[in-house]
């Protein structure tokens, strides 16, 4: 049984990436107020409600024509939303859908027009002529404003669209969902001149016993509150698929020892979300391979985009620095069985061992790829290097360092060998910047020399 808590946040998390949720809770709240606002306008506001109203053969043909246009209204603003998805995926990225459907734009626009339609559909049975005329003049109003509200909300709908699928923005969208979950994951800064400690990973207790996945999917949230719960009463729980890993059926999500009772594997088991698709829930990683991916499409031949590689390499460097700044989360073991040192690659919370990203994986991910794929053009190569210095100026952790050196290098031998000396002059310039703040005798957060 998984905790309320964890669950609902599984479940908010699905409902606010749909595109459903929030229009049906605008077309929910349209279709209460058509229901009960022209009685509520008769007993509160009797005056005004006359005074608005109208013949009420007029008052339906206005409802009519109002709910009509609502529908083809509709028709064009899910043509328009699946073209510019389709263009996106194809463009750049079919991880950045999710994100798309995320927009809250997107989302209020069609709970705003389907509501309109349904509001005018429901007020029609209040408008009568025999045996009394009625006419609730406030709600008709009401619908007129709705009306106006949804064609204003359909330029804007139609401007926003233009604006999100945008390289620019859409790259920026993503690194400002991955700071948050940078912020999430990392919530510690390092102080002035502090380098993270590494030390090295512990090695699970022998005799640990599995805690198998029983269907296949990728770890999309892990419930590390529960889990420490559960080590509290004496276990020790190494996680062995971190946040964003695919699971199989079958194999491990966790090692627990000592051997546990089945109610206490399935505590632990129940700590654990899988999906058919990686979400940026906790999962930092998701978010620089989702920018990775658009600068792969970028440098690819079919596309030949180096400016659109240049801005997601602006960006990647953007979420690295922020990285370098933070302090990898270790909390010391509380339960008895765990002896092991506590280190930097894992977060350690009571007696549980969850993998977490470090500074150097995300160094990685970054630029492995794109050095590799980008070493016939130059301007990326220039842009690498530029980011690699950057990054390389903040960055106290030696290992790091040594990762980004390694880049750099590689991407100068690339270049190199693609192009003529002549045109490496401002590689040369740039490559060295890097080697400065990466010198094996540059004191831990020291200025290059």
């Amino acid at each position: 049984m998984r905790p309320l808590r964890f669950l609902s946040r599984q479940i908010g998390y699905d409902l606010r990436s749909g595109l459903l949720f929030r229009p049906a809770l605008l077309i929910a709240a349209l279709a209460a107020l058509a229901l009960v606002g022209p009685s509520l306008e008769v007993r509160l506001a009797p005056e005004a409600s006359a005074w608005l109203a109208t013949e009420p053969g007029a008052a339906q043909v206005v409802l009519s024509t109002v709910a009509g246009s609502m529908m083809t209204v509709v028709s064009v603003v899910y043509s328009i939303l699946l073209v510019a998805l389709s263009l996106a995926s194809m463009q750049f990225s079919t991880r950045i859908l999710a994100g798309m459907m995320r927009d809250r734009v997107s989302q209020n626009t069609l709970g705003l027009f389907v509501g309109t339609f349904v509001y005018c559909l429901l007020l029609l049975r209040a408008v009568h002529g025999d045996p009394t005329p009625f006419v609730p003049g406030v709600s008709l109003t009401f619908a007129l404003v709705l009306a106006l509200a949804s064609l204003g909300g359909l330029v804007f709908f139609i401007h926003h669209i233009i604006r999100s699928i945008q390289a620019n923005h859409l790259v920026e969208r993503i690194a400002t969902e991955t700071e948050a979950v940078i912020d999430a994951v990392f919530p510690e800064r390092l102080g002035p001149g502090e380098a993270p400690a590494e030390h090295p990973v512990p090695e699970p207790p022998p005799g640990a016993v599995p805690v198998r996945a029983v269907a296949s999917g990728y770890v999309q949230l892990i419930d590390v509150d529960s889990l420490r719960a559960v080590a509290s009463q004496g276990y020790t729980i190494h996680v062995v698929r971190g946040m964003g890993s695919f699971a199989v059926e079958g194999i491990p999500l966790a090692l627990v020892a000592p051997a546990p009772p089945p109610h206490v594997l399935a505590a632990i088991h129940a700590g654990f979300d899988l999906g058919p698709v990686r979400t940026m829930q906790q999962d930092a990683e998701f978010g620089v391979r989702q920018i990775v991916d658009i600068a792969l499409k970028a440098i690819s031949p079919a596309v030949n985009d180096p400016s659109t590689a240049a801005t997601c390499i602006d960006h990647l460097t953007r979420l690295l620095v922020r990285v370098a700044g933070r302090r990898t989360p270790v909390v010391t073991p509380v339960v008895a069985p765990v002896v092991a040192p506590v280190v930097a690659p894992v977060v350690v919370t009571g007696g549980v061992y969850v993998p977490t990203v470090t500074h150097a994986d995300l160094v990685d991910l970054s630029f492995e790829q794109l050095r590799q794929y980008g070493r016939a053009d130059m301007a990326v190569a220039l842009r690498l290097l530029r980011a690699l210095g950057d990054v390389a100026s903040v960055t106290t952790q030696p290992h790091c360092l040594a990762r980004i050196e390694q880049h750099a290098r590689l991407i100068e031998a690339a270049a190199r060998a693609a192009f003529p000396e002549e045109d490496c002059d401002e590689l040369a310039r740039r490559r060295a910047v890097v080697a400065r703040y990466t010198a094996a005798d540059r004191p831990a957060g020291a200025p290059p020399a």
